[in-house]
């Protein structure tokens, strides 16, 4: 078999192993489509089909070229033990990013924290993952830590439970104000009602300058922002509108005269 010959069934292999990876992974995205379902390990399917379709190729072409590895790896046998110390921690990267693929520990798009960096998580590729941070920084964590570490996923869901402080003067009705409360969570069209789903107002203290309530709420990831200045935003005008106070920390000072 000549060199040319070789080259060409070389350059065939690769194109079709190629073409191959991109009709898998497109094949996917169309079912999953079709079935209404959202991919979401879409940059981590791309690596591990591309990963495939190049081990195979690799393995062709060695055959095309009439390559033995075999006396290598012999031969590497001898620094066996030098090699496995400097490989060790790659290896354990890749055995755990294939720990975290397989077993969804994370999702691309979750937002999570890892060892107190937060993010959306870009990809999850073999050695590491990628997060994007809130303000567009790309951050990446070696898989042995994400697989280790604590991890808090803020969105499991579609839809999270928000608090917000709410602080009344203590001339205050309070009947009144859980009345006005309960009646800005029903309004808002961004807060989430469902059986699923339990809204409440509870009273969080009697602090030194106000009788504060804590407002739980549900909302939907996408409506995030939106959700949480739309019912600031109601609440505010509605105990206005109502004469109730939002009051400011007061402190009174008094001075007592030294009689001499």
């Amino acid at each position: 078999m000549t060199v040319l010959v070789q080259l060409i069934k070389t350059g065939i292999t690769i194109a079709v192993a190629y073409t191959v990876y991109r009709f898998l992974y497109e094949s996917i995205l169309r079912a999953t489509k079709r079935l209404g379902k959202e991919l979401r390990m879409k940059n981590t399917l791309r690596t591990i089909l591309l990963t495939i379709a190049l081990v195979i190729a690799l393995m062709v072409v060695l055959d095309i070229w009439q390559v033995n590895l075999f006396p290598y790896l012999t031969a590497l046998g001898i620094g066996g033990i030098a090699i496995g110390f400097a490989v060790q921690e790659p290896l354990s990267n890749f055995i755990s990013g294939l720990l975290v693929i397989f077993t969804g520990k994370l999702l691309e798009n979750d937002v999570v924290e890892i060892d107190g960096i937060v993010g959306v998580v870009e990809v999850i590729n073999y050695n590491h993952t990628v997060l994007r941070t809130f303000d567009g920084k790309r951050v990446l964590i070696p898989n042995k830590q994400v697989w280790n570490q604590r991890l808090i996923n803020y969105w499991p869901t579609n839809i999270r439970r928000f608090t917000m402080k709410v602080s009344v003067s203590y001339g205050s009705d309070l009947v009144k104000v859980l009345n006005v409360l309960r009646k800005c969570i029903d309004e808002e069209p961004l807060v989430e009602k469902s059986p699923e789903v339990s809204n409440a107002i509870v009273f969080a203290g009697f602090s030194s300058s106000s009788i504060d309530f804590d407002v739980h709420f549900w909302i939907k990831r996408e409506n995030y922002f939106d959700a949480l200045n739309s019912l600031a935003n109601r609440i505010k005008r509605e105990l206005e509108a109502n004469g109730i106070v939002i009051p400011f920390p007061q402190l009174d000072v008094r001075i007592k005269e030294r009689v001499l």
